[in-house]
């Protein structure tokens, strides 16, 4: 069974922890790093967590980047917060490895 699974990475230090004081999210599949849940920084208009996932391009040509065969893939929707992302993720988890051609960044092992 295919299980969306979630690892808060390491929080910034220093002066960069000023403009990002959440971290980011990664989003696995079946220990596979597809996508992540960006925090919101000192950037964003709106301030809210944003979904992105990694997916195959259909053509290598589309983006105007023949070099990567993979695409980021963010979702239009915010959330308040990184609870909220998450069981956002889960209650459409069906829905995602269905439509999307979902691509591993990395491996948890190559790391």
């Amino acid at each position: 069974m295919n299980k969306f699974t979630f690892k808060k990475g390491p929080e910034e230090t220093g002066l960069r922890r000023i403009g990002s004081p959440r971290p980011n999210v990664d989003i696995k599949l079946n220990k596979k790093v597809i996508g992540y849940i960006r925090a919101p920084g000192w950037q964003d208009k709106d301030y809210l967590w944003k979904i992105r996932f990694s997916v195959k391009k259909k053509d290598i040509f589309e983006d105007g980047n023949p070099n990567c065969v993979w695409k980021w893939f963010r979702l239009s929707v915010g959330f308040e917060n990184e609870e909220s992302a998450r069981q956002y993720i889960k209650e459409n988890s069906d829905y995602f490895l269905k439509n999307l051609d979902l691509y591993c960044i990395y491996d948890e092992d190559s790391k």
